[in-house]
């Protein structure tokens, strides 16, 4: 072996004995980002609240749907004069939601559409068309 043949099998060697002596490379792993998808009611019965808010016009109740402080003076306004495009529903009842929009949704009452604020609105309660489940048996010992 000549000296050139030397030097560059002891700097490969050299180069080997550095790579696998050296400590594993650091790798972080971060948390894959799970996206969920907005839970959508659509279809679903619910139950509109006793005292809710509800408007007939899709227009209006879109542009109070945008405004907290809007939605609280127009739902003052109708508790004392109610007109033909809000009103306040004195019981509560179940309803049906036809579409959704960003903090509204359009509900069947009373064989009418009307719309109605996200506050308004609670998971549907079982009547005689939606039996509940029935309980498991329970064994003893």
């Amino acid at each position: 072996m000549n000296t050139t043949t030397r030097i560059l099998f002891s700097v490969a060697g050299f180069g080997l004995l550095q790579a696998c002596s050296s400590p594993p490379p650091v790798v972080f792993e971060e948390p894959v980002a799970v996206i969920e998808e907005p839970v959508s009611y659509v279809g679903t019965v619910m139950t509109l609240m006793e005292q809710a808010h509800i408007c007939h016009d899709e227009a209006e109740t879109r542009r109070l749907a945008a405004s907290s402080q809007l939605r609280a003076m127009a739902r003052y306004l109708a508790e004392l004069l109610p007109t033909d495009q809000c009103s306040i529903h004195n019981v509560s009842s179940n309803v049906t939601v036809l579409e959704e929009g960003p903090g509204y949704h359009k509900v069947t009452l009373d064989n009418s559409e009307v719309y109605t604020f996200d506050n308004y609105l609670l998971p549907g309660t079982a009547t005689a068309a939606q039996p509940s489940p029935a309980l498991p048996a329970v064994s003893c010992c």
